[in-house]
């Protein structure tokens, strides 16, 4: 049973590392670069959020995360 969430309760985020992005242990490190980079974005309450990694997040500088991350919020909101 899945459960969507509450209108105003904290986002949820959901990452997808796929296996040809690396080891586990690489696949790990792009989990918590992502979600690092996450902290500083400004997410909208009681929204889930999914994003889908590729392996360039394993050697991008963390500004450049942050970026990645703003644009795209900023085109699924305009959708």
């Amino acid at each position: 049973m899945v459960s969507s969430p509450a209108p105003n309760g904290p986002p949820r985020l959901g990452l997808l590392v796929a296996k040809n992005c690396g080891t586990a242990v690489q696949r790990n490190r792009i989990k918590r670069r992502l979600r690092a980079a996450a902290e500083n974005v400004e997410l909208q309450p009681g929204i889930d959020y999914v994003i889908i990694a590729t392996d360039k997040v394993a050697h991008a500088p963390h500004d450049q995360l942050k970026d990645w991350l703003s644009r795209a919020l900023e085109e699924s909101s305009r959708a």
